[in-house]
Parts: C-alpha cells; sequence; structure tokens
C-alpha cells in the first residue's frame, strides 16, 4: 500500500464533476442505504462535495478548504474519500504536473432501491450492518410491487415505431447522453471463468445460459461467500431451472443455500478492508525532515492549537491565517512556517502587518514548499541577527584549514559556504575567549565534534571534550587528530575484543539446566551458543557484540538456562523489529526468572501464551486473567451445575452470548466479581447469568456490584448457595408484587426469638406464627394488606414487644376497630404495653380482655344515656331551705359568719382612717 503523503496532501487542487443535481428521494437513498455502510464521514464528504459542486463554479479548491468545512485531518478525509469511491458514489481522476497534483472528484448518483437491493454485495453488506428487522422494512418502504402475474407485456419497441431518416449523424453526437453503467466498482475479471466452464458441460449448461450479467452475478457471488471455482459449478448446476435458463435470482439463493451446507448456517459479514499501514523498511528520516513533513501534513489551525498548548486561537488570528490562503495563496507548509518564523522575531506575537509584509516577500520570492520556507527563514534569521564574529585573525596561510582559518571562517568553510548557525560559532569562540584553546585545536574539535552528533552539537558535550583536551595538554591541530585517531583506535578494538564469546560449544554443557535427553523440537535452542543464536538468526552476518554480550549476561549474570536465553533473544527480535534494547531485554528476563522458566519448552510455551493474549486484546480489547488453568479446585456441584464452576467467566460469557465474542467490559466486571469482591467462579457466573437474563443481555456495573457486595455479605461461596439465594429472591419479589411488602421476620427468626423465652403451650397460635402468617389467619387465608404486616413487624422490631405479644395487640386493635388498624392507635397501646412490662403473651391477653370489657361497659352506658337526652340532677339543698325562717336557718348555721357585723366594723376601720 503506498503511504497518505504520496495519495493526497493538503495543498493538492481539485474540481468537481456532478451529473445531475440531488434529489430528495436521491438523499434519502444515500443517507438509509449508504450512510450505514461508509459511515458519517464519508456521506458529510459526499454531500459537501455535492453542495460545492451545484454552485457550478469552475474555480479549484485545495484540499485545505475541505479540511476547514468538515473539521477533519487529511488522512481522514482520505479514508472517507476511497470509502466513496469502493460503494460507487465517487469516481477521481488525478493529473501530475510541475505546479502541483490536480484531481477531479466526479459523483455518482445512488442506485435506486431496485438495483441496490438486487446487488448482492451492497444488500449483504447493508444486511450486515443493520440487521434484518431494519433491512426489511426498508425493503417495505422503497420497494413498490405490482402483480402482473396476469398480464402481457404489450410495451412497443423503438424500431417498432421510429424508422431512421438520415443516416449521417456525426458520431460524436449519438454519445451524447451515454454514460458508464452504474454500479459498484467489482472487478469480475479477477474470477477464474475458465476453471468455472472447464466442468460444466454444454449439454448440462448451455453457453446461452451465461449471460454478461450471469457472469458478474457469478463473480460478485463468488466473492461475497468465498467460493472457488470448483464451487461456483456446483451453484450454477443448482440455479438451473426446467429450461436451462439461470435467473439472477435463482443463482442468489442456490449460492446461499451451497454457503450455508458447506460453509456456515451464519451469513457472511462484508467490512471494510483500508487499514492505515506504517511505512515498513523506511529510512528513519531526519529531525529536520520530520518537521518538514510536519508542517506539510498539519493545517495552521491544528498548529496553532499546538503552539497554544491545545487552546483555540483567537478569530483575528483565524482571519488573518485564512487571508494567508486566499489573499496570498501560500501553501498550508508555508504558512506554518512563516508563524513560526513571525513569533520568533515578535515573542510570541502575529503582527498583522508584519505577517502580511513577510508573506509579501516570500511570494516575490516564489517560496512554496515548507523545506524552501525554512531554509529562506534561516537565512534571513542569521543575516539579521548575526554578530560580526570576534576573531577574524589568522595564524598561518600555509598549513592545513585547522590552521588556516579562523573559527568563524572554518566553520563557513564545514558547511560548504553557508553562514553557520549563531549558537554554534559562539561555542566555538568561546573556547577560544573563555578556555584558552588555540584556534587550530578548536577547529578540529568542532569538527570532531559535529561529526559525533550528525550536526546536532551542544554546548555541554564541546565543553568535555576541550576539558580533557586541556588536562592532556593538546596544543596543536597535529596533536589534536592524533589523540582523535588513537580514541578511535581505542574503540574499535574494544568493539572488536567484545566478539570473544565467554559461552561456546565446548563450555555450554554447564550452562545447560536440563540433564535428561531433550526433545528433538527444542535441542536447537538449549545446545546452541548465543553467539551462533544470533549470528543464525542474522543468516550468517555477525551480530552486534553490545547484544552478543546483552545475551550471555542473561545466562552468566542471571543464571537463566541458554535455551531460555535464546529463546528470549529470537521474541524480542521478532516483536521489536532486529531490536534488541537492553532495559526491555532485562525485564523480560527479570519477570521469566521470577516465573520459574527453566528450559526452552516451558519459555516456548509461555511465549505462545502471550501471543494468544495479544491475539484475544486485538479480538477482544481485554485480556482475561482468569484462565482455566488459574481455576485450580472446582467445587463438587451437581451435575447441571457443573458448567457455573468449570468455566472462566470468559467462556461462560460467550456461551451466554451463543459463542458470539463478549464485550471486553463485560468480561473485566465478570473478572472483578473474583479478584475484587473475592467470590468464587461459580458464584460469579451464576451471578452474571442472573443479571444477564434479568436485563435482557445488560450487565449494569452498579447493580451488578450491588448484589455482588450483598452476597459477599451473606458469605455465599458455592453454587448451590447462590442458586438458593436467587429463588428465595424471586419468591421474595413474586411476594412483593402480591402483598407490597417483603416480611422481615420470617420462620428462622421467629425461632431465634422465642429460643430466648418461655412459650406456653395455650397461646401457641400467637406465639408459633409470624406477624405475616397470623395476620393472615386471621383473614381467614386471604392476604393482609402490606402496611399491616409492616406495622405489626414494627412492634417487635421498634417497640421490642415479643412475637405473642405483638400478635395479641394487633388482634385487639382490628376487634375494636372493626378490622382497621390505625398506625397511632396502634403505637399507642404498644407504647403503653411496653411502659407497663407486659412481656408475656398471658398478660397481654388479659389486659386485652380488660380493656375489651371496659369498652364494651362504656359503650352500653352510652346505649343508656344516648347522646341529646337531659339528665335529672339532684336537688340542691339551699332550694329545700328556702320556707324556713331566720330563726330556724340561724340555729342550723349558727357557726357561719355575720356577715352584717363584719361589715359594721369594717367601716368602723375605714372611718378611724379617714
Amino acid at each position: 500500500m503506498v503511504h497518505l503523503y504520496k495519495e493526497l496532501q493538503p495543498a493538492d487542487h481539485f474540481e468537481i464533476s456532478i451529473p445531475h443535481f440531488l434529489s430528495a428521494h436521491e438523499r434519502q437513498l444515500i443517507t438509509l442505504f449508504y450512510q450505514p455502510l461508509t459511515g458519517l464521514e464519508s456521506i458529510s464528504l459526499y454531500y459537501t462535495l455535492w453542495a460545492e459542486g451545484e454552485n457550478q463554479s469552475t474555480s479549484t479548491f485545495n484540499h485545505y478548504h475541505l479540511m476547514n468545512l468538515l473539521d477533519m485531518p487529511i488522512g481522514k478525509l482520505f479514508e472517507a474519500r476511497i470509502s466513496l469511491e469502493a460503494i460507487g458514489l465517487l469516481r477521481t481522476y488525478r493529473k501530475d504536473t510541475v505546479d502541483g497534483r490536480f484531481f477531479v472528484y466526479e459523483l455518482i448518483r445512488p442506485l435506486d432501491a431496485q438495483s441496490f437491493f438486487q446487488d448482492p454485495l451492497l444488500s449483504m453488506f447493508l444486511f450486515s450492518k443493520i440487521g434484518e428487522q431494519t433491512y426489511r422494512n426498508l425493503q417495505k418502504r422503497f420497494l413498490k410491487h405490482t402483480k402482473l402475474d396476469s398480464y402481457t407485456e404489450v410495451s412497443r419497441t423503438f424500431v417498432d415505431v421510429y424508422k431512421p431518416v438520415n443516416t449521417n449523424v456525426p458520431k460524436e453526437l449519438t454519445q451524447i447522453g451515454e454514460s458508464k453503467k452504474q454500479d459498484v466498482p467489482f472487478y469480475y475479471q479477477q474470477f477464474d471463468f475458465n476453471l468455472l466452464f472447464s466442468g460444466l458441460s454444454e449439454q448440462l449448461v448451455p453457453s446461452s445460459a451465461i449471460t454478461p450479467e450471469v457472469r458478474e452475478s457469478i463473480a460478485k457471488l463468488a466473492f461475497l461467500y468465498q467460493l472457488s471455482p470448483l464451487d461456483m459449478q456446483k451453484v450454477v448446476i443448482l440455479a438451473l431451472d426446467e429450461h436451462l435458463k439461470i435467473t439472477d435470482e435463482r443463482l442468489k439463493k442456490a449460492a446461499l443455500e451451497y454457503y450455508q451446507l458447506t460453509i456456515s448456517k451464519d451469513l457472511p459479514m462484508i467490512d471494510k478492508t483500508f487499514e492505515k499501514q506504517k511505512p515498513v523498511n523506511e529510512k528513519k528520516h531526519s529531525k529536520e525532515q520530520e518537521l518538514i513533513n510536519y508542517y506539510e501534513t498539519t493545517s495552521p489551525i491544528d498548529h496553532l492549537r499546538n503552539l497554544n498548548n491545545g487552546k483555540e486561537p483567537t478569530s483575528f488570528i483565524r482571519e488573518l491565517i485564512e487571508n494567508l490562503f486566499i489573499k496570498h495563496g501560500m501553501n498550508p507548509g508555508v504558512v506554518n512556517v512563516l508563524i513560526d518564523y513571525v513569533m520568533l522575531q515578535s515573542d510570541k506575537k502575529l503582527p498583522k502587518n508584519f505577517v502580511e509584509t513577510i508573506a509579501d516577500h516570500w511570494n516575490r520570492k516564489n517560496i512554496q514548499t515548507a523545506k524552501e520556507a525554512m531554509e529562506f527563514a534561516r537565512l534571513e534569521h542569521d543575516k539579521y541577527n548575526k554578530k560580526p564574529p570576534q576573531l577574524t585573525e589568522v595564524l598561518d596561510k600555509e598549513k592545513s584549514p585547522y590552521d588556516s582559518y579562523n573559527v568563524y571562517e572554518f566553520l563557513c568553510y564545514l558547511n560548504d559556504g553557508k553562514e553557520p548557525f549563531d549558537y554554534i560559532v559562539k561555542i566555538a569562540e568561546s573556547l577560544v575567549n573563555f578556555h584558552g584553546l588555540p584556534i587550530s585545536v578548536v577547529n578540529v574539535l568542532m569538527e570532531y565534534a559535529i561529526e559525533q552528533t550528525n550536526g546536532k552539537v551542544n554546548k555541554k558535550f564541546v565543553e568535555t571534550i576541550a576539558s580533557n583536551w586541556m588536562t592532556l595538554n593538546i596544543q596543536t591541530s597535529e596533536e589534536a587528530l592524533d589523540h582523535i585517531q588513537k580514541t578511535k583506535e581505542e574503540k574499535q578494538t574494544k568493539k572488536e575484543s567484545l566478539f570473544n564469546a565467554r559461552i561456546t560449544k565446548d563450555n555450554i554443557q554447564q550452562f545447560i539446566a536440563i540433564s535428561d535427553e531433550l526433545d528433538d523440537d527444542y535441542k536447537y535452542y538449549e545446545l546452541t551458543p548465543p553467539y551462533q543464536f544470533l549470528k543464525n538468526y542474522y543468516n550468517g552476518n555477525e551480530p552486534f557484540p553490545m547484544t552478543v554480550k546483552l545475551a550471555e549476561d542473561l545466562v552468566v549474570v542471571y543464571g537463566l538456562p541458554v535455551g531460555v536465553v535464546n529463546v528470549l533473544t529470537e521474541y524480542v527480535l521478532t516483536t521489536h523489529n532486529g531490536q534488541f534494547p537492553k532495559r526491555l531485554v532485562d525485564t523480560i528476563a527479570s519477570n521469566w526468572r521470577q516465573l520459574g522458566i527453566n528450559s526452552a519448552q516451558s519459555a516456548i510455551d509461555y511465549v505462545l501464551q502471550q501471543n494468544e493474549a495479544k491475539e484475544m486484546h486485538k479480538k477482544l480489547g481485554y485480556i482475561p486473567k482468569i484462565t482455566p488453568e488459574s481455576i485450580a479446585k472446582v467445587e463438587t456441584v451437581r451435575a447441571e451445575w457443573q458448567g457455573y464452576a468449570s468455566l472462566t467467566p470468559y467462556e461462560f460469557l460467550k456461551y451466554l452470548n451463543k459463542g458470539m465474542e463478549p464485550l471486553s467490559s463485560h468480561v473485566r466486571l465478570a473478572e472483578s466479581l473474583v479478584l475484587k469482591f473475592g467470590l468464587s467462579v461459580g458464584v460469579t457466573n451464576v451471578l452474571i447469568e442472573y443479571v444477564h437474563t434479568l436485563k435482557s443481555g445488560q450487565l449494569p456495573k452498579k447493580y451488578v456490584e450491588v448484589i455482588a457486595n450483598d452476597w459477599r455479605n451473606k458469605q455465599i461461596q458455592t453454587v448451590e448457595q447462590a442458586k438458593n439465594n436467587i429463588e428465595s429472591q424471586e419468591k421474595a419479589n413474586e411476594f412483593r408484587e402480591k402483598v407490597g411488602y417483603i416480611p422481615t421476620i420470617t420462620e428462622d427468626k421467629l425461632t431465634s426469638l422465642n429460643n430466648e423465652r418461655q412459650m406456653d403451650a395455650s397461646y401457641a397460635k400467637y406465639e408459633n406464627v409470624t406477624p405475616y402468617q397470623f395476620l393472615k389467619n386471621i383473614n381467614n387465608g386471604i392476604e393482609p394488606y402490606g402496611q399491616h404486616v409492616r406495622l405489626a413487624e414494627s412492634l417487635v422490631n421498634r417497640f421490642e414487644l415479643p412475637v405473642g405479644v405483638a400478635n395479641v395487640l394487633v388482634e385487639y386493635v382490628l376487634e375494636v376497630n372493626d378490622g382497621k388498624l390505625p398506625t397511632k392507635f396502634t403505637e399507642t397501646i404498644a407504647a403503653d404495653w411496653r411502659y407497663r412490662g407486659i412481656v408475656t403473651t398471658s398478660q397481654a391477653f388479659e389486659i386485652a380482655k380488660e380493656s375489651v370489657e371496659s369498652r364494651r361497659q362504656r359503650q352500653k352506658e352510652k346505649e343508656l344515656n344516648p347522646y341529646g337526652t337531659k339528665q335529672v340532677m339532684p336537688i340542691p339543698k339551699w332550694f329545700n331551705d328556702r320556707n324556713k325562717s331566720a330563726e330556724e336557718f340561724k340555729e342550723e348555721h349558727d357557726d357561719q359568719i355575720d356577715f352584717e357585723k363584719e361589715r359594721q366594723r369594717i367601716l368602723e376601720k375605714l372611718g378611724n382612717k379617714n
């Protein structure tokens, strides 16, 4: 596959060609038929191109215009374009000129609904995307069937009605209006029809039955169902009717039946094959080339976002950048370089006048690419910012360039006459001015430093070399060159000395961990020294000494067996494109040693497991942590429950999904119930099945974790306990729907409450039943109200009354209130009984009996003296004394106060005061 930057660039121009205006019906077809196949981005591009094309303008656009309209990077734009090409909505034409690449985008109208559904590729592609129900709904909506079974077609053809008048018509006029047959691009010539026909006799399948339309259908169906020409021979025979004819419908039906019979009952799935690929074996670009590629492939707006740490540029800056395209006609790469150059010169600002001045200047210089802009910007920067060199003295013009040039001139000489960077000149001059090194020695040093760093000189590296040379008292260019040569020879000698392998065939036995007879499949790994193994891996070429040393250190230092090291070496080199990074190798070696990998066989098995895990991660998006091997012991369960305890959560979820891969989030959640909540695998699978069934295939995380936490608190650790808990929960839910409340006092709790009390057999009907059952018994087997059960249980749970006492109280309240159970009235009596210390059923029964009798007595009194009648009051004594004489009254009341005397006495006292 060619790379994106060779296919499309933002600076490439394009024109649009459309056959006609897009109708509303065609828009519906594109949205409902094509959008599920290509995705939203491709259809957005199609509509945008059509809208631009309807303008009837012949002006060209660059792709940066589309990138701005669609807010889409160039890579996404290219993917959307080829999706439209593949599905038959776009044809692309390219022309390469000296001014750049030009494209013509010819938009194609969509297929009508009838043609779309008749095409086996498109219809099957759509079916696999939207599902059967939606597919059938689209058919009902867009296909209008008229029954013509009882009719005979009598339409006339063109030649039946018209005849030619003048045959001297120019050929080009007869081609007006002709167009290519619209269809999905499909090169059915790739199908081997010769092999197909070689197995079909003329008597069995007449050649007249294989029409061009049938040929194309054969090729498409073979591609769709991945059938060979030999398979298609059988399909063609099955498609023949009694007249030895082949129709499109019979051919599609025969292909489907053959596919389901021989390959799979599931329909085939179709999807895009385009993938981005990284360049293989491509040479690494330099930093400058990578920067150029960045400038060329990044839109200026995105570049400004990067400079602003992700923040959006202001509307003023956007307008300024757009003017550089519209008014100045600059390419995106040049605009990006201009932005960096202006910000460098203006302290991170973009003054409008300065930007437009530089843009005019660069246009006059005809700068068209990012590379040209970078070179020109560098020259301009050095031209206006470089200070005159401080050292101009030339010591000796007759010797080598080291002794003939000053520092600045020598750097120009090294740079092929071009201006050196200012910071490099400053570094070199500082070695003379501040460190006192001779100019010739500095020139040698700078040449060596530039060579060693590939032109990326930094001050610290140069000063380190200079300090070393000053210690060695190097004073001339000859001494400096001799020292450099000696250093290189020492490095080469040291490099060659590393090739002396420490592990050879003679001493390899002491590094082999396995003494038993080796399997033939693993002998090569176990008995080959690391040096020889690496050399064989490189097809006889010498391995790098550091690679050999690192591999041997794994044996000598880490103590790994030779076979394990060779497997590790092969694994790292294969997975990292021949690289052998030390940190990675050390990490893997440490991990393998901790895992106890001590043979080539166990190492290969581990690598295979890792590869399977990677494949699983690629397919599922998650690597299951619970494997069949990690389930050490399967609990003893009934035969019908064996699958819960013997399958990992991943395998069980796959089973629930009928063989389809489960969602990675579901697998991660299921495994967390084992690893985080401490549930057993069997219990986890029961829980997952319960929620999966209850929630119609969904696994809400919070809902699952609440149940898991509840089960953990209940210490449910076996499949049987989990099943029983679910059964009781389902009964409780059924009870809740029926009664409206789930009783909290069960038979078990009643037993525990009664164990602490002395029971009276005569009151068994109160003491040996729960409040719920007692209320049901009172109601003659009819389910009681939920609020009644809740209130009755609160007498035990809240008021701490014994169950028998609570039941007696409930019976009493129901009796005196005609079957009603008022909450406040009931709680008032419960508080009174608790205050009075009623703790036995007999006490409760007696006080209830007394209360009932007292209530009946009050009722009788009320009946004797009904409300509204007058009661005869006794005659007061004073009324009988009204006819007595004063003497008689005084005799009876002589001990009473004489008010008249008292009045006179008080008046006398008052008079004295006056």
